[in-house]
C-alpha cells in the first residue's frame, strides 16, 4: 500500500507515495483549462482548401492560425497535413510543407482565406461538452481558397519550426496512346503529423497575443493542374502555463 503525505502543507490534499520505489503516484491528464471560475478548453479543426491553381510559389501562405486574445494563451498540441490532386499534374514536383511562427501578427489574412467559425454553434471544436467556446470566435484557423492568402500584417520567423515531405508519386499511362500523367486525379499525399507536443520534457509552441502559425510549401507547387491542401489543428486555450 502506498503511504500518503500532505502537499504544500494543505491538509485536505494528499499525495500517494509508493513504499517500494519512494516515487509519487501521478496521473497524466490534459492541460488544465479552468481557472478561478473561467472555463476555456481543448479544440480541434480539420479543413480542406479550395482547388489550388498551378504556380503556388515557395513559402506562399496556404493555412494559418492567429491568436489575438490578451487574457489567455494558445498551446499548440498538433498539426497534421495532407494533399490530393484534383486536376491532373503533368510534371511532378516536390510536395512539402513547413510550419513557422508569426510575430506582430496584428491583422489576419483577408484575401483568399476561409476561416473556421468557432463561435457557431457554441463550443464548436471543443473536445468536451463542459468546455467553453474558443476565444478565437469567428476567426479560427484559416485555409486558402484557390491561391495563397494575403492582406495580413505580420513578421514571420526566419526559419520554420516543423516540416514534412511526401514521397514522389508517378502515374503510368494505362494505354500506349494515352499521355503520361505524373500526378493523376485522385493522387494524394496521406495525412502526416507536421508537429505534435508529445515528447518528454518538450516545450510546446505557446502563442501569446498577436502571434500565430503559418503553413507554407517549402518549394514551389505544381506548374500544371490543381490540388487541395488538408489541415488538422489541435490546441488548448489556458490562462496559465
Amino acid at each position: 500500500m502506498p503511504t500518503k503525505t500532505n502537499v504544500l502543507g494543505d491538509g485536505d490534499v494528499q499525495l500517494a507515495v509508493d513504499r517500494t520505489f519512494k516515487a509519487a503516484r501521478i496521473a497524466l491528464r490534459p492541460l488544465d483549462y479552468s481557472s478561478e471560475g473561467r472555463i476555456l478548453g481543448h479544440y480541434a479543426v480539420a479543413q480542406r482548401s479550395g482547388e489550388l491553381v498551378a504556380t503556388i510559389g515557395a513559402l506562399g501562405h496556404l493555412a494559418s492560425m492567429r491568436w489575438s486574445d490578451g487574457t489567455a494563451y494558445c498551446v499548440l498540441m498538433r498539426i497534421k497535413a495532407g494533399w490530393s490532386v484534383s486536376g491532373a499534374v503533368t510534371t511532378a514536383v516536390e510536395m512539402n510543407l513547413r510550419a513557422i511562427i508569426a510575430r506582430a501578427f496584428t491583422v489576419d489574412f483577408t484575401t483568399a482565406a476561409t476561416a473556421a467559425n468557432m463561435a457557431v454553434p457554441p463550443r464548436t471544436g471543443a473536445m468536451r461538452a463542459n468546455m467553453g467556446s474558443s476565444l478565437m470566435g469567428v476567426s479560427g484557423p484559416r485555409i486558402s481558397t484557390t491561391t495563397v492568402q494575403s492582406g495580413q500584417t505580420l513578421t514571420a520567423d526566419a526559419n520554420g519550426f516543423a516540416a514534412c515531405v511526401w514521397p514522389g508519386i508517378t502515374s503510368i499511362a494505362q494505354t500506349a496512346a494515352a499521355a503520361t500523367v505524373n500526378m493523376a486525379l485522385g493522387t494524394a499525399g496521406l495525412m502526416q503529423t507536421l508537429y505534435e507536443y508529445t515528447a518528454l520534457s518538450q516545450h510546446p509552441v505557446i502563442l501569446s497575443q498577436n502571434e500565430g502559425i503559418l503553413l507554407q510549401p517549402i518549394t514551389a507547387g505544381p506548374a500544371t493542374g490543381t490540388f487541395a491542401l488538408y489541415t488538422q489543428w489541435e490546441w488548448a486555450e489556458v490562462e496559465v502555463f
